[in-house]
């Protein structure tokens, strides 16, 4: 909320400086109970109630009176005498605040805050956009491999502890292999071999992935054979399910410091599962006595 809220105070700061450096005033007076008061190039002194907001660019802000609105000091800092007070929220993009000990209604907003915020926006920004290359990744893979997809979702619902412990086993064993072809690299033959090991990770982890999304779908779904999802008129299909689960997933990977936890667990998951079935020797495809509760 707080980041959304700067946000749309920046874009409204960008807009405002443009139109003031089209219109070039050196200043905007106002008067007593007056609307919202821009002040461009030179200090500004706020004696009079003022009923809207105030914004100061290039300068100083001197609050003496009782500024219903938010105040925007894009200058030198803001400085508060006799009975001035900011009913609003204060952003500085500048300078410091003098006496302002429980004179600002509202939240105060400093470079430091500000750039908090930004990064925040950056960090969303980045996550949203790395899920989207999942969402693409998930649906071009569910739709070559709908059925082994299908049945590798079994697996990982029905042995969730093997498959996290294999998972766990397989990213040690990665780590060390890596760090033991590390040391061929000077001989050449390390580089091909930390290539294959690389490509190899990399396709296991998206086809681990991708089960993962399918078996959290299908959890929500509350349906666990093809049959019962072929009932439904709507929210059917290995695609459908697939889908649930990125959003799923997704919308927990927002979630700071939890988000990222979780993501991890998730990646054990999904490269335990491939390991077991897609590129293992379990592949729950060829076992032909799998339990009726469980036929897709």
């Amino acid at each position: 909320m707080r980041s959304r809220r700067v946000l749309a105070v920046l874009a409204v700061v960008a807009a405002t400086i443009v139109t003031a450096l089209l219109a070039a005033p050196a200043a905007t007076t106002h008067r007593a109970g007056g609307g919202n008061v821009v002040v461009f190039g030179r200090d500004a002194v706020i004696d009079h109630p003022v009923n809207g907001d105030v914004q100061v660019y290039r300068g100083t802000a001197t609050v003496r009176d009782t500024i219903d609105g938010d105040l925007l000091v894009f200058g030198d800092g803001v400085t508060f005498e006799d009975n001035g007070r900011v009913l609003g929220d204060v952003i500085l993009a500048g300078g410091t605040i003098t006496n302002g000990d429980g004179r600002i209604g509202g939240r105060l907003y400093t470079p430091a805050t500000i750039q908090g915020a930004m990064a925040m926006i950056t960090r969303t920004a980045v996550i949203v956009s790395l899920l989207l290359v999942w969402m693409i990744a998930a649906i071009v893979v569910t739709l070559m491999n709908g059925r082994e997809i299908r049945l590798s979702s079994i697996e990982v619902r029905t042995s969730p502890l093997h498959c996290f412990a294999l998972g766990l086993v397989a990213v040690t064993s990665f780590v060390l292999t890596a760090i033991v072809f590390s040391y061929l690299v000077p001989y050449l033959i390390g580089i091909p071999l930390l290539f294959a090991l690389a490509v190899f990770a990399v396709l296991t982890k998206i086809y681990g992935t991708v089960v993962l999304f399918h078996a959290v779908g299908t959890l929500v779904a509350g349906a666990r054979t093809r049959e019962q999802l072929a009932q439904r008129r709507w929210f059917r299909g290995d695609l459908a399910m697939v889908v649930a689960g990125v959003l799923i997933l997704g919308a927990l990977r927002l979630i700071p410091v939890v988000g990222t936890i979780l993501w991890a667990f998730a990646s054990v998951f999904g490269i335990g599962v491939a390991l077991a079935t897609k590129f293992g020797r379990r592949e729950p495809w060829f076992l032909a006595w799998q339990p009726a509760r469980v036929r897709v």
